[in-house]
């Protein structure tokens, strides 16, 4: 999609290193950057007087980010980052003991951990395992709900071994049986499709620092409209309420939309690099840059299954696929000193306990999938 110059200039990272971690953390856009520095001159520059200025480009930002989902800028809310954003879905239920939730055993901590800590609530909780694929289907979370299940929640993407889940699947599943559906994409977005009113899904949350390339930390909440009276904020702070900036009037009525679930300002840095952000993704089109990761995990799933390397996932269906490709570490991936050598060797990738994670970009192209194997060998 881009050309040298183009990659180096955009993501000054590639051109010093073999960049395929972006799963982990994706490197900012240098027109993300910019935008956070010039957030920061301005304040240096203007103080508070510039208070209205950023006021615009966070609701900018925001309906921004709406447009970009499918949602409308009312269902959105621009958080600190995308665990606390779940946390107001889960803490946003009135919980009694013996109600019942639903997530994958292996979900990613920002999702799982919140859900296991409503135990002490006396929440009971089904933790669904992974499958011998590596795969957590909707129909198996669909087959955990009970008549007391509340809230059905899993990742979009697994961050361990992308798996993507059918959204759409588990949210008519979750709707026919009286549960709230709530899907994390802080894996997706960005790389995949996402369309949450095409999903039906009642909440869902995104983060900005991973496939978008923004700043951390960002993160983002959806609550669908219909599904608003469902939740109910587990605290209140000054922008909760429909007049935030009358601090004359302490006790006011919750504020319409997903507003009611913010506390305090969003880290400005963090939502001018957002903009830059979606803007570039937007001027690059986010179909385009779809096709593209699909294309690069494709050709890296061939090339490892090629040179010999167990990869995880490889029947799964297409639609199931996502832009994280991970190796079993095993025979000579097992290498307990593996991540230091891909250190050494100018490659960023993610040498975890039992996997190796490959998360190659649009910014990405076939030399980069040869650097990483190249390394792999020892050359």
């Amino acid at each position: 999609m881009l050309n040298a110059a183009d990659r180096v200039r955009l993501f000054p990272v590639l051109g010093r290193m073999t960049y395929l971690n972006t799963a982990w953390r994706g490197p900012i856009s240098t027109p993300a950057a910019e935008a956070a520095k010039g957030y920061i001159d301005d304040l240096a520059l203007r103080g508070v007087t510039g208070f209205d200025d950023w006021q615009k480009v966070w609701y900018a930002t925001r309906d921004e980010f709406a447009a970009f989902v499918n949602a409308q800028p009312a269902e959105i809310q621009l958080l600190p980052n995308a665990t606390e954003a779940f946390a107001r879905i889960a803490l946003g239920i009135d919980w009694r003991a013996g109600d019942h939730a639903v997530v994958p055993a292996r979900d990613y901590p920002g999702v799982a951990r919140v859900l296991n800590d409503l135990v002490r609530h006396g929440v009971e909780l089904a933790n669904v395992p992974t499958r011998a694929d590596g795969s957590v289907p909707a129909e198996d979370l669909i087959a955990a709900i009970n008549p007391r299940t509340r809230l059905v929640a899993a990742s979009h993407v697994d961050f361990r071994t992308g798996y993507r889940i059918d959204a759409a699947k588990l949210a008519e599943g979750c709707r026919a049986r009286g549960a709230l559906c709530a899907l994390d994409s802080v894996q997706g977005i960005g790389a995949v499709p996402v369309d949450v009113k095409q999903w039906g899904v009642d909440c869902a949350t995104f983060e900005g620092r991973k496939w978008l390339n923004g700043l951390d930390t960002l993160g983002v909440l959806y609550v669908r409209e219909s599904s608003l009276d469902a939740l109910t904020p587990h605290t209140l702070g000054t922008y909760s309420v429909p007049s935030p900036y009358d601090f004359e009037t302490p006790n006011q009525p919750l504020a319409p939309g997903a507003q009611r679930f913010q506390l305090g300002a969003p880290a400005m840095p963090q939502v001018y690099a957002m903009g830059a952000a979606l803007k570039l993704q937007k001027d690059l089109g986010p179909a385009r840059i779809q096709a593209r990761v699909a294309e690069l995990a494709a050709e890296l799933r061939e090339m490892a299954a090629g040179q010999g390397y167990s990869v995880i996932g490889n029947d799964w269906p297409t639609e199931n696929r996502s832009g994280i490709v991970s190796l079993r570490r095993e025979g000579k991936l097992a290498d307990a000193g593996l991540g230091a050598k891909l250190v050494a060797g100018k490659v960023a990738a993610s040498a975890r306990q039992g996997i190796l994670r490959v998360s190659p970009h649009f910014y990405n192209e076939s030399a980069d999938l040869k650097r990483l194997f190249e390394v792999l060998a020892g050359s």
